[in-house]
């Protein structure tokens, strides 16, 4: 079976969990073996993420993700002529966008539905934009991927598409990356980076949705009664940095809060094990993959109470009111100063971790290209 997958929309380092996603998939889906050739459309930024293999073939596309109507431009005019060029049977859309006239079976990768929960977040033309693409490529589309049964509840709420249409893929953690056991460049790299030798972690781009700022003024309460605590952000520096710098300046967090920005996936793993604790108080998630790769590399969690964040975690989480900056600090202070909590939570999240593989993921991606 010839199997296209539409990576147009990846931008390295800029689109966080969804480079995460199509990275892995893509990976593992080479590793189920078969008699499959994958054929992957790139644009020129993602030059050389993808290494050919006996199964991957790279399809280069004069085009610029970072340009989004050129983007949108090709995958609905010229790449439908590549698919048939390819004799491609069935096409898998990663970037929540596809071709509304596709000559395969064309799947759709919707992550979440955050610009219609969370609408606030985008200009008038984005949101435009969005609702109306989405929209379109979900209505067309001959199947619909997502990531947690949280999304796709939404998506058969707001796009009314029916439940039998969609199949969900849990992401998943990279095992042989995350793990509590030490590695050998970890020291170093912590170094390189100035870090001190435990903080709390959240690994999330600066972008409205992430809750940055309330998390700042919950971690100010928590210095008021554990002085010396250290606050790490990763993650690629959005639209968000303006508000978050000012946010450190405002609480005169300036000497407390570490800014690394996005890191390569090669040396992320040994941040996350330098971590006592990983936060993530986001308001709106479609999975929260974080996560689970903080709990695989024996660290605690305090997150958010919302729906996805619930169905990943199970019970291995502490559970805050991302609204309530209080509440987030009451997690905080709970998991550094209760010994058996934190135990708890890591003996928990570890085994959490665990039931979720990317072969897993790529399997039932498989499954659904070859019915759908």
């Amino acid at each position: 079976m010839k199997i296209g997958i539409n990576a147009l929309y990846l931008l390295p380092g800029k689109v966080g969990g969804s480079e995460t996603y199509i990275r892995n998939l893509v990976k593992h889906l080479d590793l189920l073996g078969g008699d499959n050739t994958y054929f992957i459309f790139i644009n020129k930024e993602s030059i050389g993420v993808f290494p050919e293999t006996s199964r991957i073939k790279t399809v280069l596309c004069p085009i610029h993700a970072a340009s989004r109507p050129i983007r949108i431009l090709w995958e609905q005019c010229i790449l439908p002529f590549q698919i048939k060029k390819y004799n491609i049977d069935a096409v898998l859309s990663a970037g929540m966008t596809a071709p509304f006239f596709c000559p395969a079976r064309s799947i759709l990768t919707i992550l979440d539905l955050q610009h219609i929960n969370q609408p606030q977040n985008f200009s008038r033309f984005h949101l435009f934009f969005l609702r109306s693409i989405i929209y379109l490529s979900a209505k067309t589309a001959d199947g619909i991927m997502t990531i947690s049964e949280h999304v796709k509840q939404d998506i058969v709420k707001f796009y009314k598409i029916r439940p039998e249409k969609i199949a969900v893929g849990y992401l998943a953690v990279q095992h042989n990356i995350f793990t509590p056991a030490a590695g050998k460049d970890d020291l170093a790299i912590r170094a390189k980076y100035g870090l001190p030798e435990r903080y709390i972690l959240y690994a999330a781009a600066l972008l409205p949705h992430k809750n940055h700022e309330r998390l700042l003024t919950a971690f100010k309460a928590v210095k008021d009664k554990i002085p010396g605590k250290k606050l790490v952000f990763t993650g690629a520096w959005n639209q968000g940095y303006d508000k978050v710098a000012n946010t450190i300046s405002a609480l005169d967090l300036k000497k407390d809060v570490i800014m690394l920005g996005w890191l390569p996936f090669e040396e992320i793993s040994a941040v996350f094990r330098g971590a006592e604790l990983f936060v993530y108080p986001t308001l709106h998630e479609g999975f929260g993959l974080p996560i689970l790769e903080a709990m695989a590399s024996g660290v605690p969690v305090v997150c958010s109470k919302i729906e996805p964040l619930i169905e990943v975690s199970g019970d291995a989480s502490m559970f805050v009111d991302p609204l309530d900056p209080a509440d987030i600090a009451n997690g905080i202070l709970s998991v550094l100063t209760q010994n058996h909590l934190r135990e708890h939570l890591v003996e928990k999240g570890a085994k959490r971790a665990r039931q979720f593989t990317w072969e897993a993921t790529a399997q039932t991606t498989l499954v659904f290209l070859n019915r759908a």
